[in-house]
């Protein structure tokens, strides 16, 4: 009766082992595994090339904008006309929004309302934003930015479901919005201190707590979107 058990085992074990060894013999040599890791391998090289082109183009850019500093430096201090008009182009520079900024100003803080029943809090809307900004606009501010976005002509303030879209970049409206500007800072705070006023409007009715702080030194970033005109063109 061992004897027999014993057979039986045995064979158990050589029936599993044999299943073992065909297994791994039919992985090793698949065709369809071996296509698949080829194409991995490939896209893991393709992948790398790509990233490798990336960081070459980036490096180029920084380059090239180095050079023109330099051809522009060089220029203006050739004569008194080209260095009038590298002081003109700079100036353009900065009214477009293409250069960081820094100078005397406003840091305006907006915090969504809170319910009193609910911790969570009520949304800020994009009219709110365009309201303050509007204000800043109206009270002289020369640069203005909202969560380190840069306000320039082409941007947009817009709520596309529930986050706010500014530059094409979203934003929660359940967070504070920082908006700062440059400017005179006694002037700039004083027009959202008029009884009656934005401040006063977005409590009211939105909820919306406004806080405002006068700087000595407000930096700026520049606006990082790429600007392309396809239609308009200099008029004769």
């Amino acid at each position: 009766m061992k004897k027999y058990l014993s057979q039986i085992a045995l064979g158990l074990v050589c029936v599993l082992l044999g299943f073992m060894i065909s297994y791994q013999f039919k992985l090793y040599y698949n065709p369809q595994a071996k296509l698949k890791s080829r194409s991995f391998e490939d896209l893991t090289k393709e992948i790398e090339q790509l990233r490798k082109q990336r960081d070459e183009l980036s490096k180029n850019v920084t380059e090239l904008q180095d050079k023109i500093d330099v051809y522009e430096k060089n220029t203006a201090s050739s004569s008194e006309a080209a260095n009038k008009m590298k002081d003109e182009l700079d100036d353009l520079r900065k009214l477009a929004g293409l250069t960081d900024v820094e100078g005397p100003g406003v840091i305006i803080t907006l915090t969504p309302p809170m319910d009193v029943t609910s911790t969570v809090p009520y949304a800020i809307n994009s009219s709110s934003i365009l309201d303050v900004v509007n204000e800043l606009n109206a009270s002289g501010a020369e640069a203005i930015s909202i969560n380190d976005e840069r306000f320039v002509s082409r941007t947009q303030i817009r709520e596309a479901g529930a986050p706010i879209i500014i530059n094409g970049t979203s934003f929660s409206p359940n967070k504070n919005f920082v908006i700062k500007a440059i400017g005179d800072p006694k002037t700039l705070e004083a027009a959202f201190n008029l009884p009656g006023g934005i401040k006063d409007k977005l409590k009211e009715e939105y909820g919306i707590t406004m806080s405002i702080s006068q700087e000595q030194k407000v930096k700026i970033l520049k606006y990082n979107k790429y600007i392309e005109y396809k239609y308009i063109k200099k008029a004769r």
